[in-house]
């Protein structure tokens, strides 16, 4: 078992100062704990820099070779010239790929290394083998100074990993090559069997390609990628953008601590007068809250959830009713026939609100990740079915792709609830020419990492083609004292 978190950065110091035995000891502590924070492996990366290279070859020699064996591949198969072939390295670190690369006869100008550790990319910057180094994360959004199609290969070697990268970093890498150009994601195949995220790899992969994105050359296991591990990779060629699917509108204060929510909220349900807005100021202003501790205060919260909000957030729905019809009018759809997805939709507040405005019960689906809200939904009788699943950077279970003429999520961008990412798997769900509305309380995009990137995160998937953007509006008192920040998108 590994040690505790705190004890991997004294590890990597104490590899530096030749103690015997902590090569594998931080090596251990990275692969085996999938809960270990990115802050904590980028401590780790700082003081392990100078001796990485050394250590790693103990754990997975020629750790890099198939990297620039299997891209030299794709690109004799299809006839390109390898030296005039602009690469993206991703994950970077002290090079090695980097090395590999330029072994095979691609011509170093053409490289550019990307790493979030400084001191593994100035390791790197010794070899030579890069012409340009990017010290920057990588994830949902592309780094600062990147544009969409800038390269004809993207390549990451051990990026997914416990603590490092995103799944939704694989669509981030489509969207930085050309068309024509080729992807290759490497990782050991055990994060894909235990890290939860990771455990979607294949059918991210899969879902991709048949929205049109790519089309997948290969998927590889390799023996002995590290000792005892297999290795797994996945190769891609990037798609001319082409939308698939049918047509939308066609028939067819305090600040109290994360680990007290779920008992607040057992005792907001076992008093008359119980603290209402404490469970809400958790969820507010914890930006660290992890999702299962948010899923069990809901569970305990079901059923006077609807009550309680209305006391920090009156009319919560209404405006989502309002803008969907808006949009839907001034496309000339008829809303009766349109079949919508609310994602995130708790205990049915925004279907109800649907309902009023006149679209069609029987056509729209609740999606929640609690049973206990949908619960509650069901009784309100404002949906015509529902769905308990997460939702995240692929799409749930028995949902298609270009299945909805609408989708839709209100407060689902908040702190332990739903990736960024989501935007991409909305689009995706919806049919072309279909809407699209995110409403969020605003502060969460200012002070929770991920949502601080939503602006950049439209504007790069307009810019893509996925969709246009139809408004960004400010909602003044969304909740108590806070303003609400919605964006209305049409599906291209």
């Amino acid at each position: 078992m590994p040690e505790q978190n705190g004890s991997l950065v004294a590890n990597a110091k104490r590899r530096m100062t030749t103690e015997p035995g902590a090569t594998e000891e931080i090596w251990k502590e990275m692969v085996y704990d999938k809960d270990i924070t990115n802050d904590k492996v980028i401590d780790a990366y700082k003081v392990w820099a100078e001796a990485y290279d050394k250590d790693f070859a103990v754990v997975h020699p020629n750790r890099a070779e198939h990297m620039a064996v299997y891209l030299d591949e794709l690109v004799k198969q299809y006839g390109m010239k390898k030296e005039n072939l602009k690469i993206l390295d991703v994950a970077a670190g002290t090079g090695l790929v980097g090395e590999e690369l330029k072994k095979r006869g691609f011509r170093i100008q053409n490289i550019t290394a990307l790493d979030l550790c400084p001191d593994m990319l100035n390791v790197a910057r010794k070899k030579k083998v890069y012409s340009k180094l990017i010290q920057s994360p990588f994830g949902s959004t592309m780094p600062k100074g990147m544009t969409a199609r800038s390269y004809d290969c993207v390549i990451m070697c051990g990026g997914f990993a416990a603590g490092h990268v995103p799944l939704s970093s694989l669509h981030t890498m489509a969207r930085l090559c050309k068309e024509g150009g080729f992807i290759i994601n490497s990782m050991t195949k055990q994060y894909a069997d235990f890290v939860e995220e990771y455990k979607q790899i294949d059918k991210y992969v899969e879902e991709l390609e048949e929205e049109g994105t790519w089309q997948i050359m290969f998927r590889r296991i390799l023996q002995n990628y590290t000792k005892g591990n297999q290795g797994l990779v996945h190769a891609m060629r990037i798609n001319k953008k082409e939308t698939k699917g049918p047509i939308a509108g066609e028939s067819d204060a305090i600040i109290l601590k994360g680990e007290d929510l779920v008992e607040q909220t057992k005792k907001r349900m076992s008093t008359e007068n119980g603290p209402t807005t404490e469970i809400w100021k958790e969820m507010v202003y914890d930006k660290d809250i992890s999702n299962d501790k948010v899923i069990g205060a809901y569970k305990v919260w079901a059923e006077a959830y609807d009550k309680d909000f209305a006391v920090v957030h009156p009319n919560r729905a209404r405006h989502m009713a309002d803008f969907l019809l808006e949009m839907v009018e001034g496309a000339g759809m008829k809303k009766e026939n349109l079949t919508i997805l609310d994602v995130a939709a708790g205990t049915g507040l925004v279907g109800e609100e649907l309902k009023k405005v006149g679209f069609n019960v029987d056509r729209v689906t609740a999606l929640d990740m609690c049973p206990d809200m949908l619960e509650v939904a069901d009784k309100k009788g404002v949906y015509g079915k529902l769905i308990q699943s997460p939702f995240g950077t692929t799409m749930p279970n028995g949902i298609k792709a270009r299945s909805y003429d609408c989708v839709i999520m209100c407060g689902g961008f908040a702190a332990g609830h739903v990736p960024l990412a989501s935007l991409h798997t909305m689009a995706r769900i919806c049919k072309k020419g279909g809407f699209l509305i995110n409403s969020m309380t605003k502060q969460y995009a200012d002070f929770v990492d991920e949502y601080k990137f939503i602006e950049q995160y439209m504007e790069e998937l307009e810019e893509e083609g996925t969709w246009k953007i139809m408004y960004r509006r400010i909602l003044e008192q969304y909740t108590k004292g806070n303003q609400g920040l919605v964006h209305g998108m049409r599906v291209l």
